[in-house]
């Protein structure tokens, strides 16, 4: 069953890879009015690809097959049709299914009892004790914390968060510290 917007590693990913191939690079921009809730999107050679379902700031979302994409307004060019993205169809949807793989990857490795390690895998950072509907709650060395999905990714050594420890360590007694004061 499709997960809705649900990859919020999808939406991080579709800004770091890049769409864009040489020949979409000389394509104008898609104008910003072509931009709205509902448009069809396109791919690059004029194949529909999905429909704009948000518009946040500089974000798009793009519901693709029952899935969300987000990508940047850059991200669009002009075409004959409507807003297109500068990339073929089956990158796009490539793009999407690799983010739907690492998630579910990530859902299973997820469970109570997971060591969690830093972002070079050098330092176990926690482990999980429990899930929660905001995410995965940690019990760490500072406390027990609860983590969103999106922080968490498989490395080579299992289930790490995208911080290294010093940041984690800093973010967790900051979060201790406006708890306390809030």
């Amino acid at each position: 069953m499709p997960r809705p917007f649900a990859l919020i590693a999808a939406l991080c990913l579709a800004g770091a890879i890049p769409l864009t191939g040489p020949a979409a690079q000389a394509q104008e921009a898609a104008p910003a009015t072509s931009l709205v809730v509902g448009a069809k999107v396109y791919d690059q050679n004029g194949e529909e690809v999905g429909q704009i379902a948000k518009i946040s700031g500089d974000r798009v979302a793009v519901s693709i097959d029952g899935n969300g994409l987000v990508v940047p307004k850059n991200a669009f060019v002009k075409s004959g049709k409507g807003p297109a993205l500068k990339a073929p169809k089956a990158k796009i949807v490539a793009v999407l299914r690799q983010a739907e793989a690492d998630a579910a990857a990530i859902d299973g490795a997820l469970k109570p009892g997971a060591e969690v390690r830093s972002a070079d895998g050098a330092t176990v950072l926690g482990k999980v004790t429990a899930m929660a509907p905001q995410g995965a709650v940690l019990t760490t060395s500072e406390g027990n914390i609860t983590m969103p999905r999106a922080a968490f990714f498989l490395s080579s050594k299992g289930l790490a968060m995208k911080v290294e420890e010093k940041q984690f360590l800093a973010g967790v007694r900051a979060a201790r510290a406006q708890k306390k004061g809030g």
